[in-house]
């Protein structure tokens, strides 16, 4: 089976979204708002689906893998529209400036939160596509913890308070997307190691690289770009659910539309038959 020690890189993930969302998330469990919930519920369960699909597979328990990959088609929707949460808290926060870091970088999470949308979108159906071509299937299902860790990750990075990552004031704010550029280049660096160790079965974590360099290059420059704004307050005039809705929509159609398309099994050409 491919990528014999993957498990143990999910259970990192795991690890790191723990720690880094303790501080603002478990440990305020009933303060947030209901779409940090949407979201931190649906991609634990989706991270942990993941770690258990990698071990199941990895003790030839097939038909456990299988019954929970079916299962998979089910959350996805959720993991989506978590994501859609997010970009709704994030837009009502920045019209409402209720909130510094979203007044600031509201654009630059937009584009992060779409772009990560849109990475989930293409690894998942290309999952389901593929899901009888080993390497292209579980590639592109391990690709999908790492869109999530670079948020607690930078979380974690702020909270040590190393050199040159210390926020004393909103001066400081700043190094809070230095912090998320930080830890998409660590996401690089770990890609980097992983094409260099698979060559070519590893494309599902090159796709991954070329959506986590737009990230950074996207937020980076046209966070403070003036066309976001409309869509921003375009977004916080939506009711809340509409937007979460939006987001399960994609994902179900994902879903229908992965799931059928691994159905369809290559045309053999005429000459082979004949052959």
């Amino acid at each position: 089976m491919p990528y014999r020690n993957a498990p143990y890189y999910v259970l990192f993930v795991l690890a790191v979204i723990a720690v880094g969302f303790w501080p603002s998330y478990f440990a305020k469990w009933t303060e947030v708002p209901w779409q940090f919930h949407a979201h931190g519920v649906a991609a634990t369960l989706w991270v942990a689906m993941v770690l258990f699909q990698s071990v199941a597979v990895h003790k030839d328990q097939l038909p456990l893998h299988r019954a929970v990959g079916k299962a998979s088609l089910f959350l996805f929707p959720f993991l989506i529209a978590g994501f859609a949460g997010i970009i709704d808290v994030t837009a009502k926060g920045f019209v409402a400036a209720n909130d510094p870091t979203r007044v600031m970088f509201g654009g630059s999470f937009l584009i992060g939160m779409a772009i990560a949308i849109a990475a989930y979108v293409t690894f998942y159906y290309r999952a389901l596509k593929h899901r009888r071509k080993v390497w292209l299937h579980a590639g592109y299902m391990l690709v999908t913890p790492l869109f999530l860790f670079e948020s607690p990750f930078s979380r974690i990075l702020l909270n040590l308070e190393l050199p040159g990552l210390t926020i004393r004031g909103p001066a400081d704010f700043w190094l809070i997307l230095a912090s998320i550029e930080v830890s998409m280049a660590l996401e690089l660096l770990f890609i980097l190691l992983v094409c260099w160790k698979y060559r070519n079965r590893a494309l599902p974590f090159m796709v991954a690289a070329g959506f986590i360099v737009a990230q950074m290059i996207t937020m980076l420059l046209l966070g403070d770009w003036a066309a976001l704004k409309p869509f921003l307050t375009l977004i916080a005039a939506v009711p809340s659910l509409s937007v979460w809705l939006t987001g399960f929509v994609i994902g179900a159609l994902t879903a229908w539309a992965g799931w059928n398309r691994g159905k369809q099994r290559p045309a053999v050409p005429v000459g082979a038959i004949a052959a």
